[in-house]
C-alpha cells in the first residue's frame, strides 16, 4: 500500500511533539482507485490505543506545501512584508514591481500571474521538452499586464513564490537549500525533508523538479506535521483574505502567508502535481496536526482523506 499519514499534537511551551491517541484503519479498499498500489512509500498510522505503527519507506514529493515552508523563511528572516518589490527585481522582469509590497506575494494579492494552467506549460510537461528557463517562466507570467491592481483580488500565484524563495536568497546570502537547512530543518531537526533536483521519483522519469519553479521540497509525512504544528507556521495565519473559490470541502476558505485556512477550524497547506497529492493542516480546536501524502492525480484527494481521519478521531 502507498500512503503515508501521520497525526501530531504539539506540547507547548516545551515544544516536544506527541502522537495523539487516534483510531485509524487505512485498507486499500478505502483509498481512491487512482492511487498507485505497486509503489512502496511510507505507512504511518495510529490505532485506537495510541499505538504508532509504521513501515519503512522513503520521503514524498510535498508540492505546494512548500509554499508553506518558504513562507516560514520569510517570516523568520524578518524581512519587510510592506517593502515593494521593486527592491529586489528590475521593471524588465517585473514591470510593476513598484506596486507589489512582499506581503501581496505571501497571500497572492498581488495580480501576478500563474503558469499551473497555462496550455503551454502542461504541453512542455506532458511531451517532456526541456525545463523553462527563469527568463521563459517570466515571459508566461512576471511580464505580461497584472489580473487587477494589487490588493484588489485574489489570485493563486506560483510566480509569486519564485518571487519571494529569489528574495529569501538575497538577503539571506544562501541557496534554496540553504534556506531551507537554516531556517526550517535546522532548527526544527527535521531529518527526512530536503531540496529535490532533477529527477526525483521512479514514478516520474522525465519530469524533473525544476518545473516547479518555486523549488521543490521532498518530505516524510511525519517531518511535514511537526512543521505544521510548530511555532514556525504559527504567525503565517494573519492577514487573511477570503479566498473566491467554492468546494463542498472548505466553508469558508481563506488565505495567509502561504497558508490555507478556514477560520475558526483548521489551517495549513494542500499540494499537487504529476503522480502525487498531499495536505497537512493543523486543527485549531485541539491542536491536532494531520499529515497525508498520496500517489494520486486526483485533485484535493489527499485533503479529503485527511478530512475523513479527522471525522473518525472526532466521533470515536
Amino acid at each position: 500500500m502507498s500512503v503515508a499519514v501521520i497525526i501530531m499534537s504539539v506540547k507547548k511551551p516545551s515544544g516536544y511533539y506527541v502522537k495523539l491517541t487516534c483510531y485509524l484503519d487505512i485498507k486499500p479498499s478505502h483509498l481512491n482507485h487512482s492511487i498507485n498500489m505497486k509503489h512502496k512509500e511510507a505507512i504511518v498510522y495510529i490505532d485506537k490505543n495510541g499505538r504508532v505503527i509504521e513501515s519503512s519507506g522513503e520521503p514524498l514529493p510535498i508540492y505546494s506545501i512548500t509554499k508553506t515552508f518558504i513562507a516560514a523563511a520569510i517570516m523568520a528572516m524578518n524581512i519587510n512584508l510592506s517593502k515593494r518589490i521593486s527592491a529586489w527585481f528590475d521593471r524588465t522582469l517585473v514591470p510593476r514591481g513598484d506596486d507589489i509590497a512582499v506581503e501581496q506575494l505571501l497571500n497572492h494579492t498581488s495580480g501576478l500571474r500563474d503558469y499551473g494552467n497555462l496550455p503551454a506549460y502542461n504541453n512542455a510537461v506532458s511531451t517532456h521538452q526541456p525545463v523553462w528557463s527563469d527568463d521563459e517562466f517570466a515571459d508566461h507570467t512576471l511580464r505580461l499586464p497584472l489580473l487587477f491592481e494589487p490588493g484588489a483580488g485574489w489570485s493563486y500565484s506560483n510566480s509569486g513564490f519564485w518571487l519571494l524563495s529569489q528574495i529569501a536568497q538575497h538577503e539571506s546570502g544562501l541557496d534554496f537549500d540553504g534556506i531551507i537547512k537554516r531556517y526550517i530543518t535546522g532548527p526544527l531537526e527535521l531529518h527526512k525533508t530536503s531540496v529535490a533536483h532533477g529527477i526525483f521519483s521512479d514514478l516520474l522519469p522525465e519530469y524533473p523538479a525544476e518545473w516547479v519553479w518555486h523549488g521543490l521540497l521532498i518530505s516524510s509525512a511525519e517531518d511535514v506535521a511537526r512543521f505544521m504544528a510548530s511555532e514556525l507556521v504559527q504567525p503565517l495565519a494573519t492577514s487573511l483574505v477570503k479566498v473566491p473559490f467554492d468546494h463542498p470541502l472548505w466553508v469558508s476558505p481563506h488565505y495567509g502567508y502561504g497558508l490555507m485556512v478556514e477560520p475558526g477550524v483548521l489551517f495549513g497547506h494542500a499540494g499537487g502535481g504529476p503522480a502525487y497529492n498531499t495536505a497537512c493542516f493543523t486543527f485549531i480546536s485541539d491542536g491536532c496536526t494531520i499529515c497525508v501524502l498520496l500517489p494520486s492525480e486526483q485533485e484535493w484527494a489527499a485533503f479529503r482523506h485527511l478530512r475523513s481521519v479527522w471525522e473518525i478521531r472526532r466521533n470515536a
